[in-house]
């Protein structure tokens, strides 16, 4: 099964006050619960809000988010993405280059698993 929509997913821009946005505030500040369900979807709460299908990856090194809720749909940022964000900076998650393919994508965790790094 493929991961991409037709079009694509939206690159990733931060607001410029994201640092300071409810939305980065609650991701930051309130239990988050990730769980991956394929290379590129999560399951994403934030607090005791909602659970969401988060898609999460990087293309050409570049991070793309798309988040359904009311949050995202209006302001093109959510605690669910900046979640995501912050766990993927933090190197908390391993996200899929949506670019690469699934087999070499699938065989460099595997080395690193090896090496004993946690994929």
């Amino acid at each position: 099964m493929s991961t991409d929509r037709v079009g694509g997913y939206p690159a990733l821009d931060l607001p410029d006050d994201f640092g300071s946005s409810t939305s980065w505030q609650r991701a930051r500040d309130e239990e988050t619960a990730i769980e991956p369900i394929n290379r590129a979807e999560w399951m994403v709460r934030v607090g005791d809000g909602d659970r969401h299908r988060v898609v999460f990856g990087t293309r050409s090194g570049t991070v793309v988010a798309e988040c359904p809720c009311k949050g995202y749909v209006h302001h093109d940022w959510c605690a669910h993405v900046a979640a995501m964000m912050l766990a993927y900076v933090r190197d908390e998650v391993v996200v899929a280059d949506l670019d690469a393919d699934p087999d070499e994508e699938l065989a460099m965790l595997w080395r690193q698993y090896r090496r004993g790094g946690e994929a």
